[in-house]
């Protein structure tokens, strides 16, 4: 007959459960797995202005610090946040209603990619549920950043 042995030990090593600083969830681990985890992300070094990197936004958007996010249309490739301002915040940082200026969500953040799962729509999908208000802008139109 056959028999099975049980090892008292499991000697695997756990898997660190995050991918680029991100926390790996059922809902965002299909996206870093597809095709290998070459999703597109913003390099924060093409940028010409302030930024904080995407995983900082999701923490921030997690402790309940984003007020607002503003994309800028079509695919929202382009994202600015405002935060809630801490008491250390100078006033020449915040604007006049208390909450921070808008900075740019930069590093790491998902780029439209119509071949694979990196989308912008991850993210807008993340503000949506936590019930924080957004809304898309036209470049060069209206208040816009560009």
């Amino acid at each position: 007959g056959a028999s099975v042995v049980f090892p008292k030990e499991a000697f695997a090593e756990a898997e660190t459960l995050e991918r680029g600083g991100v926390k790996l969830t059922p809902f965002n681990s299909l996206a870093f797995n597809y095709r290998g985890g070459g999703s597109p992300t913003l390099d924060a070094t093409s940028l010409n202005e302030d930024s904080i990197p995407y995983a900082e936004f999701l923490d921030k958007l997690n402790s309940d610090q984003v007020v607002f996010v503003e994309f800028l249309a079509p695919n929202g490739d382009a994202a600015y946040a405002t935060f809630k301002s801490s008491a250390g915040d100078e006033k020449s940082e915040s604007s006049s209603s208390g909450n921070s200026k808008p900075i740019r969500i930069g590093e790491g953040y998902p780029i439209e990619d119509p071949e694979g799962w990196s989308s912008p729509a991850f993210v807008i999908k993340a503000v949506a549920k936590k019930g924080v208000p957004y809304k898309f802008v036209v470049p060069g139109l209206g208040d816009s950043f560009m």
